[in-house]
């Protein structure tokens, strides 16, 4: 799995991976195709299951509300909070942009261009983009140091990006979520442990997902809850091209100065 750590626009930051480790690398994702031989069955079916769903889905939002939490070295734990409307057209078309009022990162990424603006200080960042999806997750990571909420979730075959570095899994059971029947998995990794909470049904969706940092200290966790999805939005192309608000700069290291 990836470092799926720094919530953008959200987040105090997609720091998704401040905690977490990146373990990339085309030879690894093929390797991690298959189930482990501690993986149970079940847990291994209903997570291909979940991610067959959700790659198939050529268009979508979904409503993100993220807990980042960090431990300090009195041994406390603080947890920075965030909510925001993630929005994917495949196969290269991202927007997360943060609701309510608060100051954080916003993204949109249109197949060309990939734009990071911040509300606190109206500055914002535009690099060119990767021509897919994938690859403009992978940039958002290199360049900006940021990420869009549970991103392992929204690459075109997640189910390699969340198995690279399980070594076991099985089902916990069945749990409601925001009134939903889920079934409950749990997966632990080399480094970096992760829950995920999926709909029961014939829409398999992710309602939840935990991910344990096991080799920081205080092993702090990063969750994303998952709601209001809309399988069949009405886009249009605008709806991912960035419009400075007014009086906007633009910035060399926007997230560096910008709250999360």
């Amino acid at each position: 799995m990836r470092s799926s750590r720094v919530v953008i626009t959200a987040v105090p930051v997609l720091a998704l991976a401040i905690a977490a480790v990146i373990l990339a690398g085309t030879s690894q994702r093929a390797a991690a195709a298959s189930p482990k031989k501690t993986v149970d069955p079940e847990a291994d079916k209903m997570l291909r299951q979940m991610a067959d769903y959700l790659s198939g889905l050529q268009r979508f939002t979904v409503q993100n509300f993220a807990v980042d939490e960090m431990a300090l070295k009195t041994g406390e734990k603080i947890q920075a909070t965030s909510d925001s409307i993630i929005t994917v057209q495949r196969p290269n078309h991202l927007r997360s942009t943060q609701r309510g009022s608060g100051d954080g990162l916003s993204l949109w990424y249109d197949g060309k261009t990939m734009t990071v603006s911040c509300k606190e200080t109206n500055s914002y960042e535009s690099v060119a983009a990767p021509a897919d999806l994938d690859g403009a997750i992978d940039k958002m990571r290199k360049h900006f140091k940021v990420d869009a909420p549970g991103a392992d979730l929204l690459y075109s075959h997640p189910y390699d990006i969340l198995m690279e570095q399980v070594v076991s899994g099985r089902v916990i059971g069945k749990e409601t979520v925001m009134g939903s029947p889920a079934n409950h998995l749990a997966f632990q990794g080399e480094e970096v442990d992760f829950q995920i909470w999926i709909q029961d049904g014939n829409q398999p969706l992710p309602l939840r997902f935990v991910i344990t940092s096991k080799k920081v200290k205080g092993q702090p966790q990063f969750t994303v809850q998952l709601s209001n999805w809309d399988t069949t939005p009405k886009l249009a192309a605008g709806d991912f091209a960035f419009e400075p608000l007014a009086g906007a700069k633009p910035a060399s290291s926007v997230t560096s100065s910008c709250t999360r």
